[in-house]
């Protein structure tokens, strides 16, 4: 059984290469590829893939607004943005909005399929410059723990 993706992406020659690669690769298909937020949220709650990979910054509609939209209209649907913004508000926005993954656009075939993968799984891929800056955010939004926490007794053990 193949992974069904649809791809929202503005750039033609990018777009046109993704939905090349993932038709050749072994056990994923692109149904769709959408060149605007806006045709997207018409044709993929029509034909709901499995994962859709989307661009930020898309003209017209964006892709963190798709994101929130689309999951409206179609609540199971796993989304991976796939963009080259790596600013933090950009990160946030999107997986408040309820992305699945956050991929940057240079990560190659091989790690691109490997996430599809993964977020078809469970998982929740991120590259790893993005996962840097959500470590770093968390890091810096509480204090940093000076004792670890101490182990409640378990019922039934003694400690030796």
């Amino acid at each position: 059984m193949s992974v069904k993706l649809s791809i929202v992406e503005d750039n033609t020659d990018f777009r046109e290469s993704l939905v090349r690669m993932l038709n050749q690769a072994t056990g994923f298909k692109c149904l769709h590829a959408y060149p605007s937020a806006e045709e997207a949220l018409k044709g993929i709650p029509a034909a709901p893939p499995d994962v859709v990979l989307m661009d930020i910054n898309l003209p017209g509609m964006n892709g963190v607004e798709c994101v929130r939209q689309l999951h409206t209209l179609v609540p199971k649907v796993r989304v991976i943005m796939l963009t080259v913004h790596e600013n933090t508000e950009n990160i946030y926005s999107a997986l408040k909005a309820g992305a699945t993954g956050y991929l940057l656009k240079r990560t190659s075939p091989a790690k691109l399929l490997e996430a599809i993968q993964d977020v078809v799984e469970g998982g929740a891929p991120m590259s790893s410059a993005i996962a840097r800056k959500v470590v770093q955010s968390f890091q810096a939004a509480s204090p940093a723990q000076t004792t670890p926490p101490t182990a409640e007794p378990v019922e039934g053990l003694s400690a030796r």
